[in-house]
């Protein structure tokens, strides 16, 4: 089997770019994890896209086709025989301004085998508010959510903070804190950005963690519970990494909540991620990735099974192999 990781920060996709420092370290060790893994597996020719700008990834090797792209039009040619010439397509890639859709809609459109989410899937969650309003309509817990635009004639409140991002946003990328209804007003006022295009969410204070779940149209299973380490600084909220397989969340309430949004959230497939907050013995859901995550770095070492074969297992037989053990893995970005 030929299989394309296309991981899209380190591609050379933005070749013509800056690349931003934070996404290409993660982009790049989730990228090295998965080729880590699938070169164990049998009969597998890895095919990958590297920015010239970028060190080789050190695992390179006769089972891995690296191609390397010096400019957006070889970068627009390599990615089209990619796919041509790939059997099944992992891509990994922000969900902003909608680019992880539109590589999904391409993967399609040729006829190829996609390994995560459909592009429905993706479309819903990447709106955050429409994204807040399916899963509010099926009763889960979440953040009430309103457009930024609707601030002045909303009566939303709360005691400790609020939180703006972009409505497509990615990680924690433009997400802001503000202490009180005031400060929030006054920056709403001044900002210049379309308001429509952003959401306005109540501080929900707790211990931020992420499930890493592996699913298919029947089948789900919580890998790993994490707890997220969020730094906040001047208002601004950056990732740091994440733990392993260690949040204190039950997995009997892990999986309940995942097979809800799964039930939810139609065409949600394989590796995803889901983002949330435990306040006061309660689950509430921030975000929902529908695709591989910054925890996947930790899942072999942690559950002590190869991740990869656990997908290809669930391809195959439509059932995924039992987890006996879930180690705390740390991992920093």
């Amino acid at each position: 089997m030929k299989l394309f990781i296309y991981e899209h920060i380190t591609s050379g996709a933005l070749s013509n770019e800056t690349l931003p420092a934070s996404l290409q370290r993660e982009g790049n060790m989730m990228l090295q994890a998965l080729i880590e893994d699938f070169i164990q597996l049998a009969d597998i020719k890895i095919i990958i896209l590297r920015d010239h700008r970028l060190e080789a990834i050190n695992i390179i090797n006769q089972a891995i086709n690296c191609i390397i792209v010096d400019d957006k039009a070889t970068f627009k040619q390599a990615y089209k025989d990619a796919i041509q010439e790939a059997d099944c397509i992992l891509p990994i890639a922000p969900e902003t301004e909608n680019i992880l859709f539109n590589i999904q809609t391409s993967i399609l459109a040729e006829g190829k085998q996609l390994l995560s989410s459909q592009p429905s899937a993706t479309a819903l969650c990447t709106d955050k508010y429409r994204c807040y309003q399916s899963l509010a309509s099926s009763a889960i817990p979440t953040p009430e959510t309103i457009l930024a635009s609707e601030w002045s004639l909303s009566t939303l409140e709360s005691k400790s903070g609020y939180v703006t991002k972009p409505r497509d946003g990615a990680g924690s990328i433009d997400t802001l804190f503000f202490d009180d209804s005031a400060a929030l007003t006054n920056f709403l006022n001044s900002y210049d950005k379309d308001l429509k295009q952003f959401i306005v969410q109540p501080y929900i204070t707790g211990i931020p963690i992420s499930l890493c779940v592996l699913c298919n149209d029947t089948t789900i299973e919580v890998l790993a519970t994490n707890n997220q380490h969020i730094d906040l600084q001047e208002n601004s909220f950056s990732f740091q990494g994440c733990t392993v397989n260690s949040a204190a969340l039950s997995m009997e309430l892990a999986t309940n909540i995942s097979q809800a949004i799964h039930n939810t959230i139609h065409g949600l497939w394989g590796f995803i991620g889901i983002d949330a907050i435990v306040s006061n013995g309660h689950i509430v859901i921030v975000d929902i990735n529908p695709r591989l995550t910054t925890s996947y770095i930790g899942l072999h070492k942690s559950l002590q099974i190869n991740p990869a074969q656990l997908l290809l297992s669930m391809m195959k037989t439509n059932s995924i192999p039992p987890i006996s053990q879930r180690l705390p893995i740390e991992v920093l970005v």
